[in-house]
């Protein structure tokens, strides 16, 4: 029979492995992963500080997991076994003495007064130990980069408030924007977590309409709640049409907020390994081109994947038009419109009557072939104003309307080649 020793030791090794794994949503942390898991994340973090031979630690473990698992996504539940000779330095670090201790490290830093460095401070976590009660105070402190939204600046009195305009305006030609449309009271958790981790970041302002403001509402057409959409500077409005959980929602904005920073790296060893990677060719303006031909409206304007502006104007409007087109294209930073123009309105009646427009000229329309989309401008013709409703267009305030089947130009034959 073995001793009583050894009983202990294999009794202590199968509770260890028994408390978290990797099919728990529970984070086991370590000194190589504390600093990227609590400290380098914009998320509300709490951590257990464990031994697995600690019967309060052994019945705090099911509600430990249950509350990660609930707050996947949310909020980072880690967890750190103290009884880990290599862990003990980073335990004593936050002065451990009694077990389980579950500290709460909020994302603000401040100022370490010992070492004068910015780091995260914790605190102490002061509710019971079942997972409701740890879930709704987690729940409680966690952060939010929302801003609400509302229909003019007089009505934004708070910080997080602002105007519609203050909110497509900033940063407008680099920055996306995520807007989301809730007739709920409160922000919910999974919009404030998603607003931390990419706006938090700065890879996009993350903003939020109040079913009260019925003018924003009728503005952009929202008949039911939620309703989410994404104006980018690169594709335009995009409406999100998934479910309302975590991973698809972030899949959806990571694929349109501005590219995650790369973490920097001291280590020598990555310096001589790592090949290096040349910068991206920066990408030329497209010309504004004068279309005469399907292939050059295909070259020009459909086969660029683009939201395509086009003028049809008399030979007499022609140099005043092509110039009001070049300052726009200039003032393209982000490239989402391609400026083109036809000078002849015969090569234009296939389009004019395809897309029903007014024959009166000069007028301008734009067209998203890719998503078959088509919005005629009418207003001033002047380089303001069709800024201003090429931008409402990119933020998603005017809305494109459906179109089917294919645009070409009529040839001077008489037949149509090449149709697109």
């Amino acid at each position: 029979m073995p001793p009583k020793s050894i009983l202990l030791l294999w009794v202590n090794l199968a509770l260890a492995m028994a408390f978290y794994s990797s099919r728990d949503s529970v984070v086991e942390l370590t000194p190589k992963n504390f600093k990227d898991a609590v400290m380098d994340t914009d998320k509300l973090v709490a951590v257990e500080f464990y031994a697995p031979w600690c019967g309060h630690c052994q019945r705090l473990a099911p509600d430990w997991k249950k509350a990660a698992k609930n707050l996947d996504g949310l909020v980072v539940l880690g967890a750190i076994n103290c009884d880990e000779d290599s862990n003990k330095p980073l335990c004593g670090q936050y002065d451990i003495k009694g077990f389980p201790t579950i500290k709460v490290f909020r994302p603000e830093l401040k100022k370490d007064k010992r070492t004068g460095v910015m780091t995260k401070k914790p605190t102490d976590y002061p509710g019971a130990r079942d997972a409701k009660s740890i879930v709704d105070y987690l729940l409680a402190w966690q952060p939010s980069d929302v801003r609400f939204i509302k229909s003019d600046a007089s009505k934004a009195k708070s910080k997080k408030s602002m105007s519609i305009d203050d909110f497509f305006s900033t940063d407008n030609s680099t920055l996306p924007k995520a807007l989301l449309f809730t007739d709920k009271a409160a922000t919910s958790p999974l919009y404030k977590a998603l607003s931390v981790e990419f706006g938090g970041s700065g890879r996009m302002l993350v903003g939020e309409v109040k079913k009260a403001e019925k003018d924003l509402v009728t503005e952009y057409g929202v008949s039911s709640f939620p309703t989410l959409f994404v104006a980018s500077p690169t594709a335009g409005h995009v409406a999100y049409q998934g479910k309302l959980k975590h991973e698809p929602l972030a899949a959806f904005l990571n694929e349109h907020a501005l590219p995650a920073k790369q973490k920097k790296t001291s280590s020598k060893k990555a310096k001589a390994t790592e090949p290096e990677v040349p910068p991206a060719p920066k990408e030329e303006k497209p010309i504004v081109a004068e279309i005469t031909s399907d292939s050059q409206l295909q070259e020009s304007c459909l086969a660029s994947g683009k939201i395509c502006v086009v003028a049809v104007v008399t030979e007499d409007d022609k140099k005043e038009t092509e110039e009001m087109l070049n300052k726009l294209n200039d003032d393209n930073k982000s490239q989402l419109f391609r400026y083109s123009f036809i000078s002849d309105p015969s090569k234009a009646s296939n389009i004019v009557e395809k897309l029903d427009l007014a024959a009166d000229y000069p007028t301008l329309f734009l067209v998203h072939p890719a998503k078959q989309l088509y919005r005629p401008y009418i207003g001033a013709w002047e380089e303001k104003a069709v800024s201003q409703w090429l931008n409402q267009i990119a933020t998603g305030r005017i809305q494109a309307w459906p179109f089917e089947g294919k645009l070409s130009i009529k040839q001077d034959t008489g037949r149509v080649r090449d149709e697109l």
